[in-house]
């Protein structure tokens, strides 16, 4: 048995962009990624 709610439209929750954290976010990520990298090709001992 359905009921008014499965026949309904899902909400969707929306925002406008914020300039700039696309940005700021690559930079980061590319940083992280460069660390990672230094740490595993590190020697053992």
């Amino acid at each position: 048995m359905k009921t008014n709610k499965d026949k309904s439209e899902l909400m969707e929750l929306k925002h406008d962009p914020v300039p700039g954290y696309k940005g700021i976010f690559s930079v980061v990520f590319t940083v992280s990624l460069l660390y990672m990298a230094f740490i595993l090709f590190q020697p053992c001992f």
